[in-house]
């Protein structure tokens, strides 16, 4: 039932997008779509407020990411001011390895605290193909760390739609394939 309700809430998320945007991504090349990711994609990648019940402070709680691709290794660098001096995570995910039918755009739950160490509601989740290999690398202050999943925050539904779909397209040029291993 689980993975019917979210097969549905993708699909809703991706009728809340206008269809030519979407559309139009999957004619970029891969330079385009590592420009896109950079300008664009950076700007939409910025999460929205949390400032829930659950966040004692009540300080406005937020996170940015920017975004490189080059040489089909997606490079994503998230800061967050939840710290004294912020945060920085840098996760680096090669798009080869990624599994196309699995990334997806999620929704935090008001006051939800899950895996996601990031602030703010809309997020687009990158699996790896092949989890139990853990093909990406995350980065942080206490060191580096193999992992199998990166998350990218969006502003908004629409933004993650559009990250989603940037991904997907970089990961199709890249040479991801639709089946595990």
């Amino acid at each position: 039932m689980r993975r019917v309700t979210g097969a549905a809430a993708c699909l809703l998320l991706l009728a809340a997008v206008p269809a030519g945007t979407l559309r139009g991504q999957a004619t970029l090349t891969l330079a385009e779509t590592a420009r896109w990711l950079e300008t664009d994609g950076t700007e939409m990648a910025t999460s929205s407020s949390d400032t829930s019940l659950t966040n004692v402070r009540m300080v406005s709680l937020t996170s940015k990411a920017a975004l490189q691709l080059a040489e089909c290794r997606l490079t994503i660098i998230v800061t967050d001011n939840s710290g004294v001096s912020g945060t920085r995570t840098t996760m680096a995910v090669p798009m080869k390895e990624v599994d196309v039918t699995a990334v997806r755009v999620v929704a935090r739950a008001e006051g939800w605290h899950d895996f996601i160490y990031i602030p703010g509601k809309y997020f687009v989740t990158i699996p790896a193909r092949a989890p139990e290999t853990y093909p990406f690398r995350t980065t942080t202050s206490r060191g580096e760390q193999r992992s199998y999943l990166a998350t990218i925050p969006a502003k908004d539904q629409e933004a993650g739609a559009m990250l989603m779909a940037a991904v997907l397209r970089a990961a199709e040029l890249c040479g991801a394939s639709a089946t595990p291993r």
